[in-house]
């Protein structure tokens, strides 16, 4: 670290600006610019994904009063079956 010489006033001088600066040891006279985050990317929703929420709706249409586990495994059932899979293997 090189060594810095300096008159009494000069020393009184840097010390009274830092004062004046509310203590902080920054010397930038402009107020901090606020910038906002960026907003993470959202994930493109997949196709089997759309096909499940319209399938979900018909079928809360329909039966408005069963269990939604009920209704989301009929409504995977029909979108494998819309889509082309092959239906689920059973355990």
């Amino acid at each position: 670290m090189p060594t810095v010489t300096m008159t009494l006033e000069e020393y009184e001088a840097l010390m009274d600006l830092v004062r004046s600066t509310g203590g902080s040891t920054s010397l930038m006279t402009s107020a901090p610019v606020d910038v906002p985050e960026p907003k993470p990317k959202k994930r493109k929703r997949s196709k089997y994904n759309r096909e499940l929420s319209k399938q979900l709706e018909k079928m809360k249409k329909k039966h408005p009063r069963t269990k939604q586990s009920a209704l989301m495994s009929k409504a995977h059932a029909a979108t494998r079956k819309v889509l082309g899979l092959p239906k689920r293997r059973k355990k």
